[in-house]
């Protein structure tokens, strides 16, 4: 799942995450680091694996820049 992320982001930054080890925190430092990237004219990929285990608190952070259009989203599920 994480390669073809890979291949599908090649030459935009690739954020990788796992929803299962992965808090607001580390949504907001991605958020962070996307903003910075993108002042360089840098695009984003945030990959997360196992996507479906994130509470509605994280979904809920990550909805205001998904919609913005901040960074491109990729999700994966079992």
């Amino acid at each position: 799942k994480t390669t073809l992320a890979r291949l599908l982001a090649r030459q935009q930054r690739f954020v990788p995450l796992n929803a299962v080890q992965s808090g607001v925190k580390d949504i907001r430092q991605a958020v962070d680091d996307a903003e910075q990237a993108l002042l360089t004219g840098e695009l984003t990929v945030l990959f997360i694996d196992e996507i479906h285990r994130f509470s509605k608190t994280q979904q809920d952070a990550l909805l205001p820049w998904v919609e913005n259009g901040l960074f491109t989203l990729i999700g994966a599920t079992t």
